[in-house]
């Protein structure tokens, strides 16, 4: 199973970016297979961050879902209306999970926590391995899923723990939970010599549609 992602960062007001990338999101789901969620950035992810995602089973699937929109009139006119919004060339990721089972996508308003890593190539097999480690432990102190994924493309190495929350107060507690493990912090020590140093990265979006 994959994680598509496509994270653009829209300028102006929200009054007007925000209720495209909705739009967008419903015209998508209505006119593809595509079963696409929207988020949106808050920390760590420059202001204006949005995300769409999409679980598909391949990348062959993912093409011919997109297949469509590609040469479908209404979706390419959501698009040009939004150039304006757009400041930067947006960029596409696909993830491979390598732990977790996908269930139903979040509801709307859910928090998602997003923690990325480089692991050392000639290390990855070791870095793999104590990433889903780790996210099993994590799993057992929070209550709630974590999923670890694999980077398909772009830098080799890339490694993702991913894990929702129904709202920013679960997801305080989760994070206080944690950081109250002292089992956890001896785990992270573990990574030493896995991970490129400096690479790792923790975000977190809220879905809106």
């Amino acid at each position: 199973m994959l994680l598509f992602s496509r994270l653009i960062t829209l300028t102006g007001s929200p009054r007007k970016s925000m209720p495209w990338a909705v739009g967008i999101t419903d015209y998508v789901n209505a006119h593809s297979s595509l079963a696409v969620t929207c988020w949106a950035g808050s920390f760590g992810y420059p202001i204006g961050t949005v995300a769409w995602s999409s679980m598909v089973e391949s990348q062959s699937a993912l093409a011919a879902g997109t297949a469509g929109l590609l040469a479908d009139a209404g979706y390419l006119d959501m698009i040009d209306s939004a150039a304006d919004l757009v400041s930067s060339p947006g960029q596409d990721s696909l993830r491979e999970v390598i732990y977790g089972t996908p269930g139903e996508p979040p509801a709307i308003g859910s928090i998602v926590n997003v923690t990325t890593a480089t692991a050392i190539v000639d290390r990855m097999a070791d870095a793999v391995g104590w990433a889903v480690e780790i996210g099993q432990h994590v799993e057992s102190v929070i209550g709630t899923p974590v999923a670890v994924l694999t980077d398909v493309f772009g830098t080799m190495g890339g490694i993702a723990w991913i894990g929702a929350q129904p709202d920013i107060a679960a997801s305080d507690a989760a994070r206080a939970k944690l950081n109250a493990d002292g089992d956890y912090l001896k785990r992270v020590a573990g990574s030493k010599d896995l991970f490129i140093p400096g690479t790792g990265h923790i975000s977190q979006a809220s879905r809106i549609a």
